[in-house]
């Protein structure tokens, strides 16, 4: 989305222009560098759901010819587990496509495509093409009929003179250059903006999605945050234990060597063990405190810095021992 209008890499408006046959077609032999059948039908923004109870997966853009099946998806979001949702959307393909009673070489050959406005693996490859293959012998025909393909848009200058690296530059920058085909999903994308209607409807679907992305990662950096204080507080309570343990069984052992200062060695353990069991008591205290304060930077510096550790005690009135 840039200045108020919406982009070709924009869902709303990908989602769109494919569900023109000889627009999506054309994408489609640009990306397999190889022609295709006609199209029979086109399905866009269709949620697909194996079963109720299971979890359902929504298409930019499913695409039927004659003998392939294709799916064609826009990633503006970067996403770590995107290997797992290609590997979900074969399977919820694979079942609505085979019908009860038809054998598994009924099942069509099936491409998921992926344009991603990011590196989907962070390898610095502007094309991946995933199959499966045989580890250990490669030349093994598997004959699954299955191909996966991610394009990483911002790479679009590591492909040679080409009609993908045209494709990869518009979809990154909008910029149409000498290409017919962007040329022509340059008018498309101008002519579809100017239905103020759509755009506004669309525009408003596209903010709550991002809206509801930067609150998912805001979450997920204050997960961190408290997880890491947690950490902090359940180390340093582990510490205290297996250093008390550590000090009881050397006592023992000295107090057994010694003898006569048995008993000696014995006391002055159990006293180092309960003072240590008080601070530690008291250190977990004051994290509970800074942590229900949402006092994140407090609780880091109190774990590492004594006398400070001793300031924020006296603030919420911890009791230390003399």
């Amino acid at each position: 989305m840039k200045d108020g209008m919406l982009e070709f890499s924009d869902w709303p408006m990908f989602d769109l222009l494919m569900t023109d046959k000889e627009l999506c077609r054309e994408v489609i032999e640009i990306i397999l560098d190889e022609s295709i059948a006609d199209i029979e039908y086109i399905v866009t923004e269709d949620d697909v759901r194996p079963t109720l109870t299971n979890h359902g997966v929504r298409l930019d853009a499913f695409v039927k010819t004659k003998n392939e099946i294709y799916d064609i998806e826009m990633q503006t979001t970067k996403r770590e587990d995107l290997g797992r949702r290609m590997r979900y959307y074969k399977g919820a393909l694979d079942t609505l496509t085979l019908r009860k009673g038809e054998g598994y070489e009924e099942l069509p050959p099936c491409i998921i495509i992926f344009i991603c406005m990011h590196d989907p693996f962070d390898e610095g490859l502007p094309v991946y093409t995933l199959d499966v293959n045989c580890l250990e012998k490669p030349s093994a025909r598997i004959g699954h009929g299955f191909l996966w393909k991610a394009l990483s848009a911002p790479a679009w200058g590591k492909l040679p003179e080409g009609r993908l690296r045209n494709l990869l530059h518009y979809v990154w920058t909008g910029e149409a250059g000498e290409d017919p085909l962007m040329g022509q999903l340059a008018v498309a994308v101008k002519k579809a903006n100017k239905n103020e209607n759509w755009r506004k409807e669309k525009m408003a679907l596209l903010t709550f999605e991002e809206d509801m992305e930067i609150q998912r990662r805001i979450a997920e950096k204050k997960g961190q945050e408290r997880g890491q204080i947690i950490g902090l507080q359940m180390g340093l309570e582990q510490g205290l234990a297996e250093g008390l343990e550590q000090g009881l069984a050397e006592g023992r052992e000295q107090g057994l060597a010694e003898g006569r200062e048995q008993g000696l060695a014995e006391g002055r353990e159990q006293g180092l063990a309960e003072g240590r069991a008080e601070a530690a008591s008291e250190v977990a205290s004051l994290m509970a405190l800074l942590l229900g304060a949402e006092r994140l930077d407090d609780a880091r510096r109190a774990a590492v810095d004594e006398s400070y550790r001793d300031e924020l005690m006296r603030e919420f009135g911890v009791s230390q021992a003399e």
